[in-house]
């Protein structure tokens, strides 16, 4: 392990940082392209209902689910990482050009499935290493400098998407391309393999971890949670800036920029103070919050823009409270051999509440309204939240200063 791979007491590596570079290229390169899903797909296939049209998001999540759990058990058996970035961004660019020339409604849900393969082979892998290179005295603070680059990736890649769409409908997917071969490159030439890696005897030996460290329940609920309410914004905000407000896509980027700047920039501040009081005390209230605002943000945001603007940007303070926190915290119930495994099954509850944002939000679009959508997608994530808590009690899971100093519970 060189030196710049070595994490010192309390420092953040300097290979965070490139990782932070490298997540910043591949999740903007996702994100620019919600905020025209509406023209993309909704105007190009006539007579597609809103369900199908959430089928577009649906069927990413889903090989975000898949495919994030093959990534993670088979890095963890092969002892590698670098091979996954690569392949995962290069392939990348192939789907995002056939997304832009089919003209096939199924074709494009295939290539939009097999783009999502991709894209979290690649992703997540960075996700892994960030653990991979930090400890038990950095993992907060360390989550949190690449939880910032995560960010602003996810804060200005619908902003820059919609700019683009406003121009033409296809360059946020061109700008998607050269994203991707960006990663490919850099990962090519400046991405190293942590040194502690080595391969396992078996993808049994990972499959298991569940067994081994049923602690990790938690984390991997509250990130269903989390990502529920993403699935939930991206899907939904955008139509319902179009729907109820008849806003562009350039407004509708800004409105999904203005809810992620207080993430952004609660990142480090939030991972660092997790490293000196703990996880939980921070991630419940903000977990709780969350859900009982998202559950009004549709009845208070239909009164118009300022008032929709303040709700997701308060929306976005709560979500700053758990992103770092919760990634950290699977670093603390886990030994470092397993971070690949234990980073998928993190990462498949994420996905498992991703997916059920659009499809819940599409469903209930057909069935209701658009407000009381975001009313449901509140309530879900409340119950859930319920059913976080009790999992705590039962498995005796508190917030202890153990944690911080990565004990296993």
């Amino acid at each position: 392990m060189t030196e710049s791979t070595v994490p010192r007491q309390g420092r953040v590596p300097t290979q965070v940082y490139l990782l932070g570079i490298l997540i910043l290229l591949m999740i903007t390169s996702v994100s620019i392209l919600h905020t025209n899903e509406y023209e993309f797909v909704w105007m190009r296939f006539e007579g597609i209902t809103l369900f199908q049209l959430s089928l577009y998001d649906t069927l990413l999540y889903a090989a975000y689910l898949i495919f994030g759990v093959i990534t993670g058990m088979v890095s963890d058996r092969l002892g590698r990482r670098r091979l996954f970035v690569i392949l995962g961004s290069s392939t990348s660019v192939m789907f995002f050009a056939l997304m832009t020339l089919t003209s096939s409604f199924t074709q494009l849900l295939l290539f939009r499935f097999m783009q999502g393969a991709c894209s979290v082979m690649g992703w997540q892998i960075l996700m892994t290493l960030a653990l991979d290179h930090a400890d038990s005295s950095n993992r907060g603070i360390c989550m949190g400098v690449f939880g910032s680059f995560l960010a602003f990736a996810m804060g200005t890649g619908p902003v820059l998407g919609g700019f683009l769409a406003a121009r033409n409908v296809l360059l946020p997917y061109y700008a998607a391309m050269l994203l991707n071969i960006s990663v490919t490159v850099l990962a090519a030439l400046v991405l190293k393999e942590p040194g502690h890696l080595r391969s396992r005897e078996s993808l049994a030996d990972s499959l298991w971890i569940l067994r081994r460290r049923p602690a990790l329940l938690v984390p991997s609920l509250f990130n269903f949670v989390d990502r529920l309410h993403i699935g939930f914004i991206l899907f939904l905000l955008p139509l319902f800036l179009e729907l109820r407000l008849g806003l562009g896509p350039s407004w509708r980027g800004i409105l999904l920029g203005i809810h992620a700047l207080p993430f952004i920039l609660l990142q480090y501040p939030v991972g660092r103070l997790s490293d000196r009081i703990g996880r939980l005390p921070i991630l419940i209230p903000g977990s709780l919050c969350y859900g009982i605002l998202l559950s009004l943000s549709g009845y208070i945001g239909a009164r118009g823009l300022p008032p929709i603007a303040l709700t997701f940007f308060v929306l976005g303070i709560f979500s700053g409270l758990t992103g770092p926190t919760n990634a950290a915290l699977v670093g603390d119930l886990i030994r470092p051999q397993e971070n690949g495994m234990a980073m998928a099954l993190f990462n498949f509850a994420g996905n498992l509440g991703i997916i059920s944002g659009p499809l819940i939000a599409g469903w209930v679009m057909d069935t209701w309204n658009i407000e009381g959508t975001f009313f449901s997608g509140g309530l879900v994530e409340l119950t859930t939240l319920c059913i976080g808590l009790l999992l705590l009690n039962r498995l005796r899971v508190h917030p202890h200063k153990e944690w911080q100093h990565g004990k296993q519970v």
